[in-house]
């Protein structure tokens, strides 16, 4: 059976007959294949560890939100958020994490009654949401509301100083950032993200539709902030 297996291999790299090599190529590999499923303390195809297994820490992936625990396969490059960066990243924390939900809510019935004098329309309610929700959140909090642990330490926010990667495993996907590849034959620093979206049909409008709309981009940054040891999120920074 190996000496057949042997031969059938030399087939698959017959250049002047591909058709007939492609064919025997698929019949080698089930062959190998069936014969694999009778090995015993074997590692095989069908056994084998996956190369993108990543993180399996169960206990250090608790310290992790979204579920965003992973690992890196490169250095880590220590730096510092600028303003920009540090809210936009705090606002994905906040925008997204289930706790948050009963005060995103809360702000938002704050700001529909203060429009009731003001005649906000309810694109520029969810723009000054956004631009301002961690700020008041943050004033909320440290004013004596009766809040808990978890909430409290959202929302003063993620330390500046961060870790930053140029390659990820995480979810038994593997991912470069394009700064990266730029030298490299393969590319794994596509990005697709589905994500949900309220549009509206004029800058007037009163009805707005939400949707779910399919971002495609590249993958520039890799960050994972510290909420002063207490949780650790990892985000991309995309195109």
């Amino acid at each position: 059976m190996f000496k057949f297996l042997c031969k059938l291999k030399s087939y698959y790299h017959n250049k002047r007959y591909p058709e007939g090599s492609i064919a025997e190529g698929y019949l080698a590999e089930e062959c190998m294949t069936f014969c694999s499923r009778y090995l015993e303390d074997v590692e095989t195809i069908l056994n084998r560890p996956s190369r993108n297994a990543g993180l399996t820490d169960h206990n250090l992936a608790e310290t992790y939100l979204f579920q965003s625990y992973g690992e890196p396969i490169c250095k880590v490059e220590i730096a510092e958020l600028d303003d920009r960066s540090w809210i936009q990243a705090h606002r994905y924390v906040l925008f997204h994490h289930d706790s948050i939900e009963p005060l995103r809510n809360e702000y938002k019935q704050i700001l529909r009654s203060r429009s009731c004098t003001r005649r906000l329309q309810h694109q520029e309610i969810n723009k000054l949401f956004a631009n301002s929700f961690h700020e008041w959140l943050s004033q909320t909090v440290w004013s004596g509301e009766d809040v808990n642990d978890e909430v409290k330490w959202l929302s003063q926010g993620p330390n500046r100083v961060v870790k930053r990667y140029s390659a990820f495993l995480i979810n038994g996907f593997r991912f470069h950032t394009k700064y990266r590849e730029r030298l490299r034959g393969t590319q794994n620093c596509g990005i697709v993200v589905n994500s949900s979206i309220i549009s509206y049909a004029s800058a007037r409008g009163s009805n707005p539709v939400e949707g779910n709309v399919e971002y495609y981009g590249l993958l520039t940054d890799i960050i994972e902030l510290d909420y002063y040891g207490k949780w650790k999120v990892v985000l991309f920074r995309c195109d």
